[in-house]
């Protein structure tokens, strides 16, 4: 008797969605071992050792991801308290048309969640800033 190897591989783009903001979720990575136990060669299964081991990688992305986005928040919360701690204060900063500038900082404005200092009649962000005065 003969056995013959038979590996069915299909993708569809719904397969593998996006969520809201690029990354993959618990949903989405279920799919996909689903997906993966349908086409796997039944002549060599996946054993049970692989399986935790995706999880585990999968839990340990999941974990990075959300340390990653909560040091993202800290840096503009602290950006934020840099930024409003120069309002009333001249600083010096540099201008990619003007050359170095100064002015006195009248206000704070937020772009993507990032602070932007009001100098003027110009928006300049913290890296721009190369002295500040009392």
């Amino acid at each position: 008797m003969s056995v013959e190897v038979v590996s069915g591989v299909t993708t569809s783009k719904e397969a593998v969605p996006k969520s809201s903001v690029g990354a993959l979720d618990k949903d989405v990575f279920l799919r996909l071992l689903i997906t993966e136990l349908r086409n796997q060669d039944p002549l060599r299964p996946m054993e049970d050792k692989d399986f935790i081991a995706q999880l585990a990688q999968f839990s340990s992305l999941e974990q990075a991801q959300k340390m990653v986005a909560g040091f993202d928040e800290l840096l503009k919360q602290q950006a934020a308290t840099k930024a409003f701690a120069m309002i009333g204060k001249r600083v010096e900063f540099s201008d990619s048309q003007e050359g170095t500038c100064n002015g006195v900082v009248i206000g704070v404005a937020f772009e993507n969640g990032w602070p932007r200092l009001e100098v003027g009649s110009k928006r300049i962000g913290l890296d721009a800033v190369s002295r500040v005065y009392d």
